[in-house]
């Protein structure tokens, strides 16, 4: 339990920057980059495999979910909505 904290603040940040870069891919016209990013989000939450190999997953399994969820959402929240309010500014402005 001691280590899932901490491995989940750390692939939760990872998580988080590849969200990041798939909305910015996606704001910017780039479909092959965006899904690109897309399918990098769930490699990076399973940290590539190699986090099942080095930890009993069982013993961190919950902290390392609760820590890669939050810290997730912390990275990702403010990139989002910051491109919903320019998709909805932009949607105003049309009509």
């Amino acid at each position: 339990m001691a280590t899932g904290i901490p491995l989940g603040i750390l692939v939760g940040f990872l998580s988080g920057a590849a969200f990041v870069l798939c909305l910015k891919s996606a704001r910017n016209n780039d479909p092959l980059k965006a899904g690109t990013s897309i399918l990098a989000i769930p490699t990076s939450c399973f940290a590539g495999g190699w986090l099942t190999t080095l930890f009993d997953v069982d013993d961190i399994l919950s902290s390392y979910v609760t820590a890669l969820a939050a810290t997730s959402i912390v990275v990702g929240a403010i990139p989002l909505y910051a491109l919903v309010v320019s998709v909805t500014h932009e949607l105003m402005a049309d009509s």
